[in-house]
């Protein structure tokens, strides 16, 4: 089942360490995942290969910690070299950001909290769209959206 969630964070630049580091705070925010799909960006291609190393250096001394790795290892998954269009659900995502994000700031210029901030507040809206109602009963409005996936409830909801 696809959930459609969204997960919206920065980096400081195209490294690998910086999406490593990304990728940290994505595990330590939403749980490890079991397979990453990606792009051919050469970030995602050279992190990949510095994840593999560090996991070799470190399993080499420890059978403990090597099974652990192994058990709970991630699957990295590139698309084929230049078809984007395979991913499209993702793909999405970002086109849904890029358009709340342009209609949020105009022309304004932004402090890294303020775009810290709007990123996370569209990350929600996202997060909150209508995937299917919750019951068949017409007057019944509430729906099931990304949110009740992430937090048991809709993001947007005071309650």
């Amino acid at each position: 089942m696809v959930t459609k969630t969204v997960h919206l964070d920065i980096v400081s630049d195209k490294t690998s360490e910086a999406f490593i580091a990304c990728l940290k705070r994505f595990f330590s925010r939403r749980g490890k995942s079991q397979m990453i799909f990606s792009d051919n960006g050469k970030n995602f291609v050279s992190a990949n290969s510095e994840l593999k190393r560090l996991i070799l250096i470190v399993t080499k001394h420890d059978d403990c910690l090597s099974n652990f790795i192994s058990e709970e290892g991630i699957q990295w998954k590139f698309l084929p070299p230049r078809a984007p269009n395979f991913g499209g659900l993702w793909e999405a995502g970002v086109k849904s950001f890029k358009f709340h994000f342009k209609r949020v700031l105009g022309v304004s210029k932004l402090t890294y909290e303020e775009f810290y901030t709007i990123l996370h507040q569209i990350e929600g809206i996202l997060n909150s769209r209508p995937l299917t109602p919750l019951s068949s009963d017409m007057d019944d409005l509430e729906v099931l959206t990304p949110g009740h996936f992430l937090i048991g409830r809709p993001i947007t909801a005071i309650f």
